[in-house]
């Protein structure tokens, strides 16, 4: 119904979202003037001065280590993959694992129009716009860290590495925001996030399949 009611809204954004995660692989592989077009300029002002935070990038949209690169399918896209303790499993496409402040981080890059935020709205008059525009923001942040957990588990169980900390990075027209999160955050997250493929297998399991054969 959104995307009815607001025609092109969401390509535009798509097309935005590759363009700064393909500045973004350029810069940290190296091509630090990475072309970006003009009409997407103000979303990447900030993140050159985020991104040269990293200190070591062993990961950016695709393995910078040749030991990594047996995640990369048949599509050339590269992806970690998890499952729980009954084998219940995912995969995802992480955006970095770098070093940054000596520590192994695990951040994913976000692109919007309005800000995110950490918490909820409550000292905002609500159904103020401000109120609405932070209050999508919070739900994108938490919506992130979930994906954030994923990432978490997959790499541990695929690259055989733990993260020490996260971050998730949001380019916006006004500025780059950067939300970081904890070791112990994460440990958090984890269990939020098996709750979440607990559930989706479960309604897998449940759910009427349409199978033409039985016509």
């Amino acid at each position: 119904m959104w995307s009815k009611a607001n025609p092109g809204v969401k390509e535009q954004a798509a097309e935005r979202g590759t363009a700064i995660h393909y500045g973004m692989e350029q810069y940290l592989k190296g091509n630090k003037n990475p072309e970006i077009k003009e009409e997407y300029s103000d979303f990447w002002a900030g993140m050159p001065s985020i991104l040269d935070q990293f200190q070591e990038v062993l990961w950016a949209e695709s393995p910078v280590l040749d030991k990594f690169d047996f995640t990369i399918g048949a599509d050339d896209v590269a992806r970690v993959w998890g499952c729980d303790d009954e084998g219940r499993a995912w995969a995802g496409a992480p955006d970095i694992i770098a070093v940054a402040n000596n520590k192994l981080t695990l951040a994913d890059l976000k692109t919007s129009v309005k800000p995110y935020s950490r918490k909820w709205p409550k000292d905002l008059e609500k159904g103020s716009q401000e109120w609405r525009d932070l209050l999508g923001g919070h739900m994108k942040f938490k919506k992130t860290c979930k994906q954030l957990a994923a990432y978490d588990i997959a790499i541990e169980q695929t690259l055989g590495m733990k993260v020490q900390q996260a971050a998730i990075l949001v380019s916006t027209p006004a500025r780059t925001q950067v939300f970081k999160i904890s070791r112990n955050f994460l440990n958090m997250l984890r269990e939020d996030w098996l709750k979440i493929v607990d559930e989706y297998y479960k309604q897998i399991e449940n759910c009427n399949v349409y199978d033409p054969d039985l016509i």
